[in-house]
């Protein structure tokens, strides 16, 4: 068996493979007028409410470049741009039947973040229908997926702890 090292990986029970999409979440900061926002994206594939993300691609040397690949198709920023910083925070989920090629299948992202106060304006790709800088509880009030929310809330302590 040829062992490749693509936009997934396999682990193996009971002789099965079963595929584990690998991928990163970017979720971008800033202080505005001492209250922190975030930014959260509409995908126009899906109509999710999320983070700028998607899964590694085989021309993803690691899931930092996997993160400034997406930032770069979503909002147009280049990696000079803005610094990530890889979080202790992890996602794990099921892809939901939206994702036609993933649909059940486990994705296992890693989260970054990334300070955008420096930016001075982020624009969107056609990639997402909109975004939109909220508060924590706005963002809380509007993602679509619930687990997705508790990945926030751990990412948004390691955010305040550097702040």
């Amino acid at each position: 068996m040829q062992n490749n090292s693509s936009s997934m990986f396999n682990s193996e029970s009971s002789g099965e493979k079963e595929k584990v999409f690998r991928g990163a979440i970017t979720i971008f900061y800033k202080s505005e007028n001492e209250n922190l926002k975030y930014l959260v994206v509409e995908n126009t594939k899906t109509g999710n409410i999320s983070f700028v993300s998607g899964a590694q691609e085989e021309a993803d040397q690691s899931l930092e470049d996997a993160a400034q690949r997406e930032i770069k198709e979503e909002l147009g920023l280049e990696p000079d741009g803005y610094q990530l910083i890889e979080t202790d925070v992890k996602h794990e989920f099921v892809f939901g039947p939206k994702k036609l090629k993933r649909a059940g299948h486990k994705g296992a992202y890693q989260v970054f973040i990334a300070d955008a106060s420096a930016l001075e304006e982020i624009g969107h790709t056609e990639e997402l229908s909109s975004m939109k800088w909220m508060t924590e509880e706005k963002v809380l009030m509007s993602l679509t997926f619930q687990d997705l929310k508790e990945v926030f809330e751990k990412a948004v302590k390691e955010i305040k702890s550097i702040k």
